[in-house]
């Protein structure tokens, strides 16, 4: 019987601290967060996939009460208004997460990101110089890898169309590209 006692009176204790919990009252708060932490957890994994964020959810509504206790209705049961304050934490949590997932640039990313819609004049200098670079050095090849290249790069030639022309099977057409561009890559390297 002492025992069942104490345990009421203990649950009251407790439950003078819900109804009237302080802003500077770490003792009622700690209470507070020991009696509706798993009911808080259950509001925020209703909203959340993975467990984790539920859980970092809940704990957010936690540091976030001892700022909005003030705005409580006191006529108000505590548990109700604890799961009202948890579920708009949780809304407001996933909306956030929304904006950032729709939106791909924050903040100063923008100046980082290069306007490449008009070249500048010293990107096509470079792309002129390079472009000659690979015209040269294709014209250094053997004339076996450097048709079938200029066929496949320049004409746009599919493989059975070049097969065709120069009167060979694909996969043997297939292997002289192959070996073409090993070549020139070996020999623009050797440019640098």
């Amino acid at each position: 019987m002492a025992t069942r006692a104490a345990f009421l009176n203990d649950r009251m204790n407790l439950y003078s601290a819900f109804t009237a919990p302080t802003h500077n009252s770490v003792d009622s708060l700690a209470l507070i967060y020991a009696a509706h932490y798993h009911h808080v957890l259950q509001v925020c994994r209703r909203f959340f996939r993975h467990r984790e964020d539920a859980e970092d959810a809940a704990a957010e509504v936690f540091l976030k009460l001892p700022n909005v206790l003030g705005q409580r209705n006191q006529s108000l049961p505590f548990r109700p208004w604890v799961s009202q304050v948890a579920g708009h934490h949780c809304i407001d949590k996933l909306r956030k997460r929304k904006r950032e997932r729709c939106s791909p640039l924050l903040g100063e990313e923008v100046r980082v990101v290069a306007d490449n819609s008009t070249p500048s004049p010293l990107s096509h200098v470079l792309r002129r110089e390079t472009q000659r670079k690979v015209r040269e050095q294709l014209n250094r090849l053997p004339e076996c890898y450097r048709v079938p290249l200029v066929l496949r790069y320049y004409q746009r030639m599919s493989y059975s169309e070049i097969a065709r022309t120069l009167n060979r099977q694909i996969p043997t057409i297939k292997t002289l590209l192959y070996r073409a561009k090993n070549k020139l890559r070996r020999n623009l390297r050797g440019l640098e």
